[in-house]
C-alpha cells in the first residue's frame, strides 16, 4: 500500500476525531493533510502528479466549504484526468459548515438525518446515533448507489446516502454517512465498511499501476491478495458495462450465456474468499489467495468473451 499517496482536505478534525488518519496509518497508506486555503496554492496538474486519491473530510467549518466552492473546477479537472475524489459530505455537524456548491458531476446533498443506513451489496444495516446527515440528488445517470437511508428501518431507495460515479477517466465517491464519527465510536461493521470502500476507491486510480511485489525468501500474501482483489473489482466493473452494451446491441444469447457463466463462477470464488468476513480485513491470510486469484481470472475471461464477440460485430 506504500505505493499510493492520498491527500486529505480538512481545516479541522471531523467531530474532533482523526479517524481517517488513523485508518490510513493502520492500512500503511501514505497521506498528506492540507487545508482549503493551502489547496489554493496547488494547481490541478500538481494534484494529478502527486496524489492517487483526494479525500474531503466531513463536518468542517463554513470557511472550508466556502473556499472549496471556488476550487471545484480544479478538483473536477483532477478527477477527469483519472484521479479519485472521495467526498465525505456529512455537514451540518459540530463545526457548523454547510456545502454551498454542487459537487463535481452536479450531485448535491440534502439535509436529512437517519440512524440507519442500508448497505445494498450485502443487505446489512449501518447503525449510529446519526448514521447519515443527508442524501443525494442530481446524481449522474451512471452512479452506482452503495447505501440508502433507512430512517424507519426500511430502506428508502429514493434517498441514496453513498454513491460512486464516473467523471472523465476518474471516479467521484460521495457519502452522507458520518464516517469519521461512526468508525471511531460505534461497532466494527463501520470500520470494515470504510476499509473496503477505501480499498475499492484506491483500486480505481489511473495514476499508479497496481502490481504484485515478489518478496525474496518468502511470499507476501497480503500483496498478492490485494493485487487479485483489485484485478477482480476492475474486471467486474468492465464486465458490467460491456454486458449492458452487448445486450443493447443484440448480442446472441449463447455468447451472453458463456460470459455470464464465467461471471457467476468468479462471483462464487469471491464469495468463498469472503466467507470469514470482509476480504480487505483478511488480506494477510493465505487461505483466501487461491479463491481471489480464481475470481480474478474467471472475471477476466468473462470480459474476454464479450470483447472478442464485440470485435466481430
Amino acid at each position: 500500500m506504500s505505493g499510493y499517496n492520498i491527500l486529505i482536505l480538512k481545516n479541522v478534525d471531523a467531530w474532533n476525531l482523526p479517524a481517517l488518519e488513523n485508518m490510513l496509518t493502520d492500512m500503511g497508506v501514505p497521506y498528506d493533510v492540507m487545508t482549503s486555503g493551502e489547496l489554493k496554492n496547488k494547481t490541478a496538474q500538481e494534484l494529478i502528479e502527486t496524489y492517487d486519491m483526494i479525500i474531503i473530510v466531513s463536518d468542517q467549518p463554513q470557511a472550508f466549504y466556502d473556499d472549496l466552492g471556488t476550487q471545484m473546477n480544479k478538483l473536477e479537472e483532477y478527477v477527469r484526468a483519472g484521479g479519485i475524489l472521495e467526498i465525505h459530505a456529512a455537514n451540518w455537524g459540530w463545526h457548523g459548515g454547510v456545502w454551498t456548491t454542487p459537487l463535481p458531476g452536479g450531485a448535491e446533498i440534502v439535509q436529512g438525518y437517519s440512524s440507519y443506513d442500508y448497505l445494498i451489496a450485502n443487505g446489512t444495516t449501518l447503525v449510529s446515533s446519526y448514521a447519515s446527515h443527508g442524501y443525494f440528488i442530481n446524481l449522474p445517470a451512471n452512479a452506482e448507489i452503495i447505501t440508502v437511508q433507512a430512517p424507519s428501518g426500511t430502506p428508502d431507495y429514493n434517498k441514496p446516502s453513498t454513491a460512486i460515479y464516473s467523471l472523465g477517466s476518474g471516479k467521484v465517491f460521495v457519502t452522507g454517512l458520518t464516517i469519521e464519527y461512526s468508525v471511531a465510536r460505534t461497532g466494527p461493521e463501520w470500520e470494515a465498511f470504510f476499509r473496503e470502500m477505501l480499498m475499492n476507491n484506491l483500486g480505481y486510480s489511473q495514476f499508479v499501476p497496481v502490481a504484485p511485489v515478489i518478496v525474496i525468501g518468502g511470499t507476501d500474501f497480503m500483496t498478492f491478495n490485494f493485487y487479485y482483489y483489485i484485478q477482480y473489482k476492475r474486471a467486474l466493473e468492465k464486465f458490467n458495462t460491456m454486458y449492458r452494451e452487448a445486450v443493447a446491441g443484440g448480442m446472441d444469447n449463447e455468447t451472453l450465456g458463456l460470459a455470464m457463466t464465467q461471471n457467476d463462477t468468479a462471483a462464487a470464488y469471491y464469495a468463498n474468499a469472503s466467507r470469514y468476513g470482509p476480504v480487505v480485513s483478511n488480506f494477510p491470510r493465505v487461505y483466501i489467495f487461491i479463491d481471489l486469484r480464481k475470481a480474478a481470472l474467471h472475471q477476466k475471461q468473462a470480459v474476454g468473451i464479450l470483447k472478442e464477440a464485440m470485435e466481430d460485430w
